[in-house]
């Protein structure tokens, strides 16, 4: 039965999201989107299986929402005064940032924690991250951010408080 709402679970994520890239929604899409998703959620809930992953979520991580809407809508004001002032030069490509996420003190939440900020550091369009580093040896995880607009509200510190 686990497996069953799992599936059920992928499937309507996955057929969501088919939706969410399209501006009309005509009968053959709707029936792609239903179609096609489904055996994608089948070899999503497989390969999960497979390599014994679990995702875990806290619900404290909720905190990196409320800003990612105006990080979004910043972010976008601000690339596009960018490209609309000069066109990018060589060498001007923006900086990186190593971001170090709060450690996470269950390693079962661990992972989950680190993909979901690097979706969460990525949505807006002026960062992205581009690397990673789980040295064991180090104290968690960093992350290596590359930032074209920087400017408030930066994700990258919510994400590290």
């Amino acid at each position: 039965m686990a497996r069953f709402v799992e599936t059920l679970v992928w499937w309507v994520v996955l057929c969501g999201l088919w939706l969410l890239t399209l501006s009309t929604f005509p009968t053959p899409e709707l029936v792609a989107a239903v179609a096609v998703s489904l055996p994608c959620a089948a070899a999503a809930t497989v390969a999960r299986r497979a390599v014994g992953a679990s995702w875990r979520v806290r619900p404290g991580w909720a905190r990196w929402l409320p800003p990612l809407p105006v990080a979004v809508l910043a972010d976008t004001v601000r690339v596009l005064a960018a490209v609309l002032r000069r066109p990018v030069v060589r060498g001007e490509r923006g900086r990186l940032l190593r971001v170090a996420p709060r450690p996470e003190s269950d390693k079962r939440y661990a992972a989950t924690q680190r993909a979901l900020a690097v979706v969460v550091l990525s949505l807006s369009p002026g960062s992205v991250v581009v690397g990673a580093d789980d040295d064991p040896g180090r104290d968690g995880d960093e992350l290596l951010l590359h930032v074209l607009a920087d400017g408030p509200p930066r994700m990258n510190e919510v994400i590290e408080r």
